[in-house]
């Protein structure tokens, strides 16, 4: 069990809980905007995964970060039962999640993770996942926060770059889910589904439709004007996805 140094917890005790769920070689950090913006009604728990943050010593497996999210929603989750939201590594965990534990999530948010990984469209993710284990790990983070300098304003890098970035742990992520189907996963997952995709991520939007026709209560929305790291390129409207949907949740 992860102590509490691997998570974040906000908002009030007793409300319905909300678990986040980062994506390859950031942290739980970059949920700063949904935090600020959801924390008022929700209890929130921002997670690091193994092999990242906290837990980087911690070899990144998909059955061991299913593990560290069931206990950290015993132990935190009111009813033990949370809505889990995850972008990228973090919604393939998800699904997992959902697959193994349905009684444990109120529902899913799949964030820009519905493109099956396996099939000639990885072979980019495969030379990717190499150059991550093999190159120095000071070159990839300087690529890294360059490349998010770059992109975003400093208020928007700032939850990505200021924690740091764990390759190995994210090199370790990709080899996980390489060669998975996770659309099947899904469909184990009785409740309700949110896949939650930016407009312009269209490689990970290849496999949308598969994905909603698996999940048994599913609903697609897309954000306008949006990217692979979707809840930084729109915060607001990524937020505002996930209160909706909280909103229509039974709990």
């Amino acid at each position: 069990m992860p102590d509490t140094s691997a998570y974040d917890v906000a908002g009030p005790p007793g409300a319905p809980t909300i678990v986040f769920l980062h994506g390859m070689r950031v942290t739980r950090k970059m949920w700063k905007p949904q935090v600020g913006r959801l924390a008022d009604s929700y209890r929130l728990i921002a997670l690091d995964l193994p092999g990242h943050g906290a837990l980087s010593h911690i070899p990144f497996r998909l059955n061991t970060a299913v593990d560290i999210i069931a206990e950290v929603i015993d132990r935190e989750a009111c009813n033990a039962r949370a809505l889990v939201v995850g972008i990228s590594l973090g919604g393939y965990v998800a699904m997992e999640f959902g697959a193994r534990h349905p009684e444990k999530a109120a529902g899913l948010v799949i964030a820009s993770a519905t493109v099956e990984p396996c099939g000639w469209h990885t072979l980019p993710y495969h030379f990717f996942g190499a150059a991550m284990d093999e190159l120095p790990e000071p070159t990839l983070n300087w690529i890294s926060r360059t490349f998010f300098q770059l992109v975003y304003a400093p208020e928007k890098a700032e939850p990505l770059i200021a924690p740091g970035f764990f390759m190995r742990g994210g090199s370790q992520g990709l080899r996980e889910v390489f060669g998975k189907q996770f659309a099947p996963r899904l469909a184990l997952y009785p409740g309700p589904v949110l896949l939650l995709n930016g407009a312009l991520d269209l490689g990970f939007r290849m496999h949308e439709r598969r994905f909603l026709a698996a999940a048994q209560r599913g609903r697609l929305e897309i954000i306008p004007r949006a990217f692979h790291i979707a809840n930084i390129d729109q915060p607001e409207a990524f937020s505002n996805a996930i209160r909706r949907f909280a909103e229509s949740l039974p709990w």
